[in-house]
């Protein structure tokens, strides 16, 4: 569980693997704050559940005891949701359920837009990058071999931000053009909003310096 926080999600996962499933699970719950980890470790201890483990640390570059095979990210903030669902990928996690949190990547680097009054109202603006990074990213996950849905997973009255990223790791071998065309989808998004590559696309098909700077040339 990446950026675990206080780790509702975390033992609400345990609870349905291990107690109301019957399987046999190891969870970690990583996030980067030390004193919401010791708090989480100290609960575990008190509930005696050693297959539930706390972390401190970041995401990019974490190093499991063994590759998962479940990837869940609940409200990771900004770009934090890209490097979880990056880390998946390279872990070829059978599956990956992320809810991304505020979103000020594509918001920041949009100076300039074609899309005239959409972008030029703070509200509008806000939502429009939320809803395309959101859809950039269910497209680069497709191409990196993921069936990939796009789900509301609770009513708006209790979070705004509850759109699901549902990732299911193909198993059958993928035709080399849907994925390159699911690719090509998320970048020709991207280049009609005037945008150099995001995170998620650098961490996932990272191209040649010069490769980017010819594109912001043009």
């Amino acid at each position: 569980d990446f950026g675990c926080g206080k780790s509702y999600l975390t033992f609400a996962t345990h609870h349905l693997l291990a107690t109301l499933l019957q399987r046999d699970c190891r969870i970690t719950g990583l996030d980067r704050r030390d004193d919401v980890v010791a708090t989480c470790r100290r609960i575990s201890s008190d509930l005696q559940l050693p297959e539930l483990q706390f972390q401190a640390g970041e995401i990019s570059g974490f190093v499991p005891e063994c590759p998962p095979d479940l990837v869940v990210s609940l409200h990771a903030c900004d770009t934090a949701t890209d490097d979880a669902l990056a880390q998946a990928v390279h872990w070829q996690a059978s599956v990956v359920l992320a809810v991304p949190c505020c979103q000020h990547e594509m918001h920041s680097l949009m100076q300039t837009s074609p899309l005239g009054p959409v972008t030029d109202f703070g509200i509008t603006r806000e939502r429009f990058c939320a809803l395309a990074t959101d859809a950039i990213r269910a497209a680069l996950m497709t191409a990196a071999g993921y069936s990939v849905q796009l789900l509301e997973f609770i009513d708006m009255e209790h979070t705004p931000k509850n759109i699901l990223l549902r990732c299911v790791r193909r198993r059958s071998a993928d035709s080399p053009a849907v994925r390159a065309a699911a690719l090509q989808k998320a970048r020709d998004l991207r280049r009609s909003l005037a945008l150099p590559p995001l995170r998620l696309e650098r961490l996932l098909f990272p191209e040649p310096a010069d490769s980017h700077a010819a594109e912001a040339c043009t």
